[in-house]
């Protein structure tokens, strides 16, 4: 297929990026493939794997963007919430990454439903963004709760979050079932949020 124009790495990299975004928005991100996104930006399936090496490349880069978005968000919730009750900024924060799944709901799926091939490395890059993900909620139990260490708190920061996330997963994927009609997920992870700070005290 003969190319549109002549473009730098980066900008290559960029309408990559772009045509991958404008597709799983439109169609999903099941629907991602090489040949679709160089079908779209007239170029042949290869410059995509010279500029992201893998589709497992370009997926992490995206799922590192859509993180960089949600970073944000949710340390913008706690600080919002800083003079309320620990477990009413924890809620807060619950129904800001509830929203944040609802609105980029593709994007967020797919950080947790695409599957990195065997032969494939989580680059450091990425492993610092997920670090940087449970941050928000370790300061709450920082600056409310007494831990013997560091790890410990951490462990608690990721079995609390990991718990939040689980309930919204299956929900967003047709798992959870309802109750008198009426989504039980804000009711769930309220209980959640009640019962592990009791604990905490």
């Amino acid at each position: 297929m003969a190319r549109r124009s002549d473009h730098t790495r980066e900008e290559l990299k960029e309408l990559i990026l772009t045509s991958a975004s404008k597709i799983i928005e439109k169609e999903g991100f099941s629907a991602l493939t090489a040949r679709k996104i160089a079908a779209d930006i007239g170029y042949t399936p290869g410059t995509l794997y010279n500029v992201f090496q893998s589709m497992d490349g370009l997926t992490l880069v995206l799922n590192g963007i859509t993180l960089e978005k949600l970073l944000p968000v949710l340390a913008n919730s706690k600080d919002s919430n800083k003079d309320k009750a620990p477990e009413e900024i924890m809620k807060a924060m619950a129904r800001t990454y509830r929203d944040f799944a609802i609105n980029n709901r593709e994007r967020w799926l797919m950080m947790f439903k695409h599957e990195i091939s065997d032969e494939a490395e989580i680059p450091e890059w990425f492993r610092g963004k997920i670090a940087l993900l449970f941050q928000p909620l370790e300061d709450v139990l920082k600056n409310h709760f007494s831990f013997k260490t560091d790890a410990e708190r951490q462990i608690a920061a990721r079995s609390l979050w990991a718990s939040i996330h689980g309930i919204y997963f299956l929900h967003e994927t047709g798992k959870l079932p309802l109750l008198d009609g009426k989504d039980v997920c804000e009711n769930m992870t309220d209980a959640l949020i009640d019962n592990c700070v009791k604990g905490l005290r």
